[in-house]
């Protein structure tokens, strides 16, 4: 059945139909091949694979079908998917450029260098792995082609025969003959002379030069096809005279003057393509638009006029620049903003993102543009539908607009659309949205980017959506209160807002061109600017505020012990002001009028004592307000059962309470009989059984017995245990283990021995894991046992005994960190390793050197077992004795000679806290120096010695700050100095004036 089928490719030329399918003439073409007649045909240079096949058929005196099918023949059948088409291209398998090749007469190696397509694809054809053949077609499957130059080929092949190459961009123009070879869907190509447009001409020569002597020429080619693309596709103005001319020089006899707009586009935009390639490829003006960007990311080009004057110069069109700076997106904008971001580094991945070219803004290609060739009748052509861009689906599409439609409520509501990220709105993420859309503005196609542009002009500021919707309060308040008058420190403001603004007219210099346009709106520009002042808050009217919430939660509590740090009073934080004065008053810097106003309002706002106590306190006196203490019944008789606990708390505890807590106690009836009386009641009252409950009244009654009497049990079980006869206990011994511990006991004693056997030793550190065991854990716990029946007077456990088997020593009376440092010497003896305490060997600035000086000076007031462990490693009296005696030099010399060395070697003294320096922690311990030097209210001799040796080894900004400046000092060139340097000059008002002193001496900034 599948050798029944006969299929062919069908060929399509304009007003002609498609041909059915019908067996391949092979027996016909065979043997007029087999002739010879047609001699050798050698391929051009660069040609397409169909062209070739094209003429090698021309010079058989056959149709490219019939050679097709005597190619791709496989027993009768055409082995040829696809359909044949003016412009289509051909991939053949290894039997079928055989065939190729011996028709030809061309050796294969001599066709694979000629044609960039012989050997791209193995294709799989429909009747098994004979011969195959595979038709493409379309700009997305097959490279950029174009005609051959009518007059090389025909020097070349010895006959006018039309030909299709792959060419490069700058292969487009022939100069010698004066053509550009126009690539047309459709058809094969259309050679145009160019002897009315010698600018094309000269923009080719230029274009060779642009490749030879830049080395991203090329990619700055199509960052620069995409920007003039762009200009091609919106409305001209009416100052564009050379496009307009140079389309009526270049249109052909009787085509349609709008077809060959769309047509023409990269003929007509190639000279301002060329010269628009050559500033983007200069380093120079990447650098100048750098420069004027100012560190900050350009929301239009004009901030860039030098850029925008130079395109204007090179295009001959003065109106240019203009026009340029009010962009704010395109493929021009994308390239600046990636200019300024990646600030030209030599990264071969910034050089890659500053000439991406994404696909929204890239030329459409000219087959979804042109419209359909006319009917045969007559009729006009039917327009051809829009085609979405690649990487847009109809998917994509309908999220924007679904998030369109909410930025415009979001916008009518609030006239803006700095939208926090995570805001939402009608349970759409409207914040999260704009967030995602923000970050890939450059990236997004022109209609999109206009529709938010038109809706909000700011929805992309380079700047935070905070400071855009404080700017909008500003301006609201301007607006309303008029000028803001930051002379006298925005007195019409809130504190918030005069803050903000403060911040801005002191960062002015430093802020983006749009930031200061839009402070000039809201009538703050330069001078305003300079003239501000701070905005003073009035401490005074502060504090009354303050104080006059304060009587108002006394009037409605009756005291102020119930505020906590989170107490909020009709708005006002009074929680967090009253927990700043309680600090002030226990520092004893609380001013005597603030604390006398306050103890007007509450003399115990803010006892001595804890807060807590206070508040029960409070609690205890409202609930025993109007009614007696019965201390006899153990306060038994109060309706809160939590009073009642607490009172007889406090009588168990009334001679170790303050005299001042006494007094208050007894304004409620607590006195020290009435504290005796209670207390005496605890001793003596009976711990009577109550009846079980009825079932169900658990929960009701509960309550009710616990407030009578506190003592009785509560709860189901309780209750059947106080019920219940106690049972006898079995007698148990407490010198030995449980029965049902004793096989955990043995696993850790087998882990214990195992550890022995591999380090000799159960010194183990507490975070000890063996084989997945906490053994130190296990190990810490026996130790604190021992000691806890040691100070018991009870006798040691037996089992401890089998610990002492394997290690006399696991539980010395010494601590275990001094028997881990005695072990560490003894390995180290046992290795061979050089030891002698006597010479200093290992050095004292070593760990081990460092345990053995402490050792040998403290020799004498260790236990005499630590002694007798020192001496079995040749540290004996003797040796200690040889130790220098008393005064012993200064505990930092040895440090501070690192210190000195270091110094020396690197400049400063900010290394990072984990430096070593010959065996010394000298971060460590510089760090702890300055921790030190924080709680001194003056310099010890040691930090004076710093100080000598770097007088800003101790800065009063962070340290991490200083170590960037030395860095910065040290390698000026690094990206990341130049980056932090940078960083200083945006914030160069905010710095300390010392700060400012090192940059500017050292030459990093300039004054």
């Amino acid at each position: 059945m599948a050798h029944q089928r006969s299929t062919t490719a069908t060929s399509r030329t304009p007003g002609s139909g498609r041909a059915g399918r019908r067996p391949a003439a092979s027996g016909a073409v065979v043997p007029a091949i087999g002739c010879g007649a047609a001699g050798r045909v050698a391929p051009l240079q660069g040609e397409l694979t169909l062209s070739f096949l094209n003429r090698l058929a021309a010079r058989y005196h056959l149709t490219t079908r019939d050679l097709l099918a005597a190619v791709t023949d496989v027993g009768g059948l055409q082995n040829l998917t696809g359909m044949l088409y003016p412009d289509s291209e051909i991939h053949l398998n290894a039997q079928a450029r055989a065939r190729v090749a011996m028709l030809c007469r061309v050796p294969p190696r001599v066709l694979e260098r000629a044609l960039p397509a012989w050997r791209r694809e193995e294709p799989c054809g429909k009747y098994g792995a004979d011969p195959v053949g595979r038709l493409m077609r379309g700009e997305e499957a097959v490279a950029a082609w174009g005609p051959a130059c009518p007059a090389c080929a025909a020097a070349r092949t010895g006959r006018r025969v039309p030909a299709r190459r792959y060419l490069a961009p700058e292969e487009r123009v022939c100069a010698r003959h004066w053509y550009w070879l126009l690539y047309l869907p459709h058809t094969s190509g259309l050679p145009v002379p160019l002897g009315r447009c010698p600018e094309v001409i000269e923009a080719h020569r230029r274009h060779i030069q642009l490749l030879r002597r830049m080395p991203a020429g090329a990619q700055a080619f199509d960052v620069a096809r995409a920007v003039t693309g762009a200009w091609w596709e919106q409305p001209w103005p009416g100052e564009e005279r050379l496009w307009p001319a140079r389309l009526e020089a270049t249109r052909p006899d009787g085509a349609d003057p709008n077809w060959w707009k769309v047509a023409a586009r990269d003929l007509i935009t190639y000279p301002e393509t060329v010269a628009v390639a050559w500033v983007l490829a200069s380093r120079r003006w990447q650098r100048q638009t750098v420069a004027q960007a100012c560190g900050h990311l350009p929301y239009r080009l004009g901030e860039m006029p030098a850029l925008l004057a130079e395109l204007a110069d090179q295009l001959g069109r003065p109106w240019l620049a203009l026009r340029l700076a009010t962009v704010t997106h395109g493929p021009l904008f994308t390239w600046a903003h990636s200019c300024v971001r990646t600030r030209t580094a030599p990264a071969p991945a910034a050089q890659k993102a500053l000439w991406a070219v994404h696909s929204a803004h890239r030329p459409r290609p000219l087959s979804d543009l042109l419209p359909h060739a006319p009917a045969a009748d007559g009729t006009p052509p039917v327009p051809r539908p829009a085609r979405r861009l690649r990487g847009h689906s109809l998917q994509a599409e309908r999220a924007f607009a679904q998030g369109l439609a909410h930025a415009r409520a979001y916008y009518k509501e609030h006239g803006h659309l700095a939208v926090p990220k995570e805001d939402t709105l009608a349970s759409y993420p409207l914040g999260q949205w704009l967030a995602n859309t923000r970050a890939r503005h450059t990236r997004m196609p022109a209609h999109q980017a206009a529709a938010l542009t038109a809706l909000y002009p700011w929805w992309n500021a380079p700047w935070s959506t905070l400071w855009q919707r404080t700017w909008h309060q500003a301006r609201t308040h301007y607006q309303a209160h008029g000028p803001l008058k930051s002379a006298r420190g925005f007195p019409t403001t809130s504190y918030n807002l005069g803050e903000w603004l403060y911040l801005q007219c002191t960062r002015y210099p430093t802020l983006h061109p749009e930031q200061q346009r839009l402070l000039a709106a809201i009538g703050i520009d330069r001078e305003e600017a300079a003239a501000a002042r701070p905005r003073r808050r009035n401490l005074k009217a502060g504090a009354e505020e303050a104080l006059a919430h304060a009587r108002a939660y006394t009037a409605e509590h009756g005291h102020l012990t119930q505020v906590s740090a989170t107490t909020v009073h009709h708005g006002y934080p009074l929680g967090r002001w009253l927990a700043g004065q309680r600090s002030q008053q226990q520092r004893r810097v609380l001013s005597p009028e603030r604390q006398q106003a306050l103890n007007a309002i509450d003399p115990w706002w803010c006892p001595t004592w804890n807060l807590k106590w206070q508040r029960s306190y409070h609690r205890a006196r409202d609930t025993a307000a109007g009614q007696p203490l019965h201390p006899d019944t153990g306060f038994s008789d109060l309706a809160d059962s939590l009073v009642g606990r607490w009172l007889r708390r406090q009588c168990s505890t009334y001679d170790e309470l303050h005299d001042e807590q006494q007094r208050l106690l007894a304004e409620i009836g607590i006195t020290t009989e009435v504290a005796r009386t209670a207390l005496e009641h605890a001793r003596t009252a009976p711990k009577a059984p109550a009846a079980a409950p009825a079932p169900g009244t658990e929960d009701k009654t509960s309550q009710a017995r616990r407030a009578a009497d506190p003592a009785t049990p509560t709860g189901p079980r309780r209750a059947r245990r106080a019920a219940e006869p106690k049972r006898p206990r079995e007698p148990r011994s407490r010198l030995g283990h449980r029965p049902d511990l004793r096989p955990g006991f043995e696993t850790a004693l087998a882990h214990a021995r195992a550890w022995h056997a591999e380090h000799g030793h159960l010194a183990a550190p507490r975070d000890t894991l063996h084989d997945g065991y906490p053994l130190g854990m296990w190990l810490f716990s026996q130790r604190n046992r021992a000691k806890q029946r040691a100070r018991a007077g009870m006798p040691p456990s037996p089992h401890l005994t089998e610990l002492a088997a394997i290690d006399p020593w696991w539980n010395p009376p010494w601590d275990t960190v001094w028997q881990r440092n005695y072990y560490r010497a003894l390995n180290h003896i046992k290795a061979g390793e050089l030891f002698d305490p006597v010479a200093r060997i290992p050095a004292p600035s070593t760990v081990l050197g460092s345990w053995i000086t402490r050792a040998c000076l403290q020799y004498h007031q260790l236990h005499p077992d630590q002694q007798h462990l020192l001496n079995a490693i040749s540290i004996t009296a003797q040796t200690a004795a040889q130790w220098p005696p008393s005064p012993r030099p200064r505990p930092h010399a040895e440090a501070l000679t690192h210190a000195r060395t270091w110094a020396s070697e690197h400049g400063h003294l900010c290394p990072p806290i984990k430096t070593v320096h010959d065996g010394f922690p000298l971060g460590e311990w510089l760090n702890r120096q300055r921790e030190l030097a924080k709680k001194r209210s003056s310099p010890s001799p040691t930090q004076r010695a710093l100080a000598t040796i770097d007088p800003w080894w101790n800065p009063p900004w962070p340290i991490p700050w200083q170590r960037a400046y030395h860095h910065a000092h040290t390698h000026p060139r690094h990206p990341t100095a130049r980056h932090w340097l940078q960083n200083q000059r945006r914030g160069w008002l905010l710095l300390h004036p010392d700060q400012q002193h090192l940059l500017t001496t050292a030459g990093l900034v300039a004054t």
